[in-house]
């Protein structure tokens, strides 16, 4: 596979996966062509977004159809399209008056390499009940700074039941000390939610948890591998093998002009 395929995986990967997860959750989820409009009821953009996964025929409605969605719901959003896929959609998106506000590097890994040896003290297992999502949850809340609130509506039961989806903890002694998920499309292994909290950094378990996912979807038949990457993650992923494949650029609502 090219890296242009690559990318073109991952693009796919982010918009179904999203989706996947919003309907686990019980998010409100629309799909105009190959883009995801999934709105979390969380009031920060970053966990309501429109995810561009193909080149849509029309930007501009699919445009004006993401502010109305997001606005119905008075809630803030992100418009994810990776640079170079549709400067036409980028272009309707800031005509509209969303704004630019960053966006992080999609990455790749093709072909699946056999992973490494984890941590001796480490144990990785799959989450299979309610109990094991909390400390999934406890990880992306200690992990990422983020509110009990926030993780209590994201991290729901019904991400055990989609098969595509795979939910992991790391342990030491028993205790959680790491988390990561894996969403399946097609032949792509997506990596999300891979979150250590700071007492528990710099020991290569934020790694171990990323190669236990990739590891996972080649043992349920992916080819390939693909994440978004944070500044403090690009570099660990570098040493992994992945590549980058370019930048999403993400443009928030809502616009400029409408209040709220």
């Amino acid at each position: 596979m090219s890296v242009a395929d690559l990318a073109v995986a991952a693009d796919a990967n982010l918009a179904s996966t999203w989706a996947a997860l919003g309907r686990a959750i019980g998010a409100d989820v629309v799909e105009i062509g190959s883009t995801s409009l999934v709105a979390t009821g969380v009031a920060v953009p970053f966990f309501n977004g429109a995810f561009v996964g193909a080149p849509p025929a029309d930007p501009d409605h699919l445009v004006a159809e993401a502010i109305r969605f997001f606005d119905e719901r008075n809630l803030p959003w992100l418009l994810w399209v990776r640079d170079g896929v549709s400067p036409a959609t980028l272009k309707a998106g800031r005509a509209a008056g969303l704004r630019d506000a960053g966006g992080p590097p999609a990455m790749g890994l093709e072909p699946i390499p056999a992973s490494p040896a984890l941590p001796g003290e480490l144990t990785i297992e799959i989450a299979t009940t309610e109990a094991h999502l909390g400390d999934h949850a406890s990880m992306l809340r200690d992990g990422f700074g983020m509110s009990q609130e926030f993780v209590d509506r994201l991290i729901r039961p019904g991400l055990l039941d989609d098969p595509n989806l795979a939910v992991f903890v790391g342990r030491v002694d028993g205790s959680p000390v790491s988390c990561s998920l894996l969403a399946i499309s097609e032949k792509t292994a997506g990596i999300y939610n891979v979150a250590t909290p700071e007492p528990f950094r710099g020991r290569g378990y934020g790694a171990a948890l990323t190669w236990a996912a990739v590891a996972e979807g080649a043992r349920r038949g992916c080819t390939n591998s693909i994440l978004q990457a944070s500044d403090a993650g690009y570099p660990v992923y570098r040493r992994m093998g992945f590549v980058n494949l370019g930048r999403y650029v993400q443009l928030a609502g809502p616009p400029a002009s409408t209040p709220g």
